[in-house]
Order: C-alpha cells, then sequence, then structure tokens
C-alpha cells in the first residue's frame, strides 16, 4: 500500500492539494496522512493554550477528512489524522525517516510577481529536507492525468545508478509519455552527457519519450518556451547538487525572471530512496 503525507493548513490551497491526490491515486490502494502542524508565534507566547491549539487542529482535521469523504467515498483509501507542534519542515524530515512515506503531496501559493520566490516558505524548506519525492501543487492547479511530463535536466546525474523507479511508477500507471529536455546554452553534450542520455533514454525505452534540446540562456525561459508548444501535465525535476534546480528554487535566480510553475511539480531527491511502496 502507498503511503502520502498531506500537510494542511486548511486553506482551500491545501484541500486542493489533497483533492489532487485523491484523484491522482483514486485507483490505488493509499494511505493518506492528513497533518496538521501548530508551530506558530502565538504558541511560542501563549503556551497555555496547547490543549486549544490542539483541539482546534483535531476538528478541523476531521472536518477535513468528512470532507474527503463526502466528495470522493473511495474504497481503497484509508486516513490517519496527525497534529503536533513541530514546524513543518521538521516534522516532515522526521516523518519521512521514522516512517513508510512514499510521497508528499502539498498546495504551495505560487509565485506573486517577478520578485517573489516561486514556491512558499513551507513548501521551499520541505522540498529541501524531503528525502522522498514531493509533489508540489500550485494554487488553483486542476486536476489533470499527467499524460504528459517534463522532464528537464543537465545530464549531469549518472542515470545508470539512479533509481527513478517512483517516476516509472506515474509513467506506468497513466501510460504517460516522457519529455526528456535538456538546455544546451550553445554547447555541445560531453561524453559523460552523452552516456548520461543513453542511459536516461534506456530507462524509458519501453514507453513512450521525446528526447530535446533547446538552446537558452535561461533555463526558465527554456521550460515556458517548451509549455507553450507542447502539453504539459507535470514538470518532473531531480533534487542534485549537479542540477538547475538548486538554481531554480534558492538563488538569485528566481528573482531575476517572473516564472510562475502553473502545474504540478514533482521534486525527486538527491538520493537513491527506499521503496516503500507495495
Amino acid at each position: 500500500m502507498r503511503t502520502v503525507l498531506l500537510p494542511t493548513d486548511f486553506s482551500d490551497n491545501s484541500y486542493n492539494a489533497i483533492k489532487y491526490a485523491l484523484q491522482l491515486f483514486k485507483n490505488s490502494r493509499t494511505k493518506f496522512i492528513l497533518l496538521n502542524t501548530l508551530y506558530n508565534a502565538d504558541f511560542i507566547i501563549y503556551s497555555s493554550l496547547y490543549g486549544v491549539y490542539k483541539e482546534n487542529s483535531i476538528k478541523n482535521l476531521s472536518r477535513f477528512l468528512k470532507k474527503i469523504e463526502e466528495e470522493f467515498p473511495n474504497k481503497y483509501h484509508e486516513f490517519e489524522l496527525v497534529s503536533t507542534f513541530k514546524m513543518l519542515h521538521e516534522e516532515i524530515k522526521d516523518r519521512v525517516s521514522e516512517q513508510s512515506i512514499d510521497l508528499i503531496i502539498m498546495g504551495t501559493e505560487g509565485a506573486q510577481g517577478g520578485s517573489e520566490l516561486i514556491f512558499g516558505t513551507n513548501t521551499v524548506h520541505a522540498i529541501k529536507v524531503a528525502k522522498c519525492p514531493l509533489l508540489a501543487i500550485p494554487a488553483g492547479a486542476t486536476y489533470k492525468e499527467p499524460k504528459n511530463i517534463l522532464f528537464p535536466n543537465d545530464l549531469k546525474l549518472d542515470f545508470s545508478e539512479y533509481d527513478l523507479w517512483f517516476l516509472k511508477n506515474i509513467v506506468e500507471q497513466f501510460e504517460a509519455k516522457i519529455h526528456i529536455l535538456n538546455v544546451s546554452f550553445g554547447k555541445d553534450l560531453d561524453e559523460s552527457q552523452e552516456r548520461s542520455k543513453e542511459a536516461l533514454q534506456k530507462y524509458f525505452d519501453d514507453y513512450g519519450y521525446i528526447f530535446g534540446r533547446i538552446n537558452r540562456d535561461s533555463v526558465m525561459d527554456a521550460l515556458q518556451e517548451y509549455q507553450k508548444q507542447n502539453p504539459v501535465e507535470m514538470l518532473v525535476m531531480v533534487k542534485n547538487k549537479h542540477t538547475f534546480i538548486e538554481k531554480l528554487l534558492f538563488s538569485s535566480l528566481v528573482h531575476e525572471v517572473a516564472y510562475n510553475v502553473k502545474i504540478p511539480f514533482l521534486v525527486l531527491p538527491t538520493e537513491n530512496y527506499k521503496r516503500h511502496e507495495a
């Protein structure tokens, strides 16, 4: 059984991410953990209100669960409600290491302008610490089956050793096509990149895939251009220190270009993570 962690602050945005998760795995036996973290400045100041905060959190989790069961009844799904006073990224880090978490799905408010981060602080911190796949659902995104998955990378990861089993699982489940995109920056692939490309193509050889290169100065410009010309329902990147995802998420580059991720964004961890799913 797959186990999916669903952080929620009871906002419409977080419920939108939950709806996406329920529809994505509507035909799969899945355990969903609804997680609410209560750590905030008010609690630090008014720690005597612990019981009130905890009670309200459990009530809201139960309310969300009732809403889910009424709107998305499903015999394949089961739920666990968790309320904690840890900070969200700390809870994610601990829970993923201590339990069998296959995937985290969470909503994100998205960019609000050229000077804003692509995702909110909670999502960025979660991506940094998560040692399992994390799927971020932008505000306002509606569920569409991921039939076309955009997988941009700089081909600097040894795909002959790295395990992309979770991505392959999504590809198999939805009979999706992988769009492998390399941004060339005007340079040819070196020998190492050619080997990475061959290993990646071999990995998805039994599925439909497209390999493309775009010569652009900006990764984000290349992504925007590709999505204008091709249908894409999901964006996937590997969180690896040798790839451009850290620039995209954590450096000043995100402040230079007003780029909004408007489709679900799956981030695969740096490490080869454990396969918990049966």
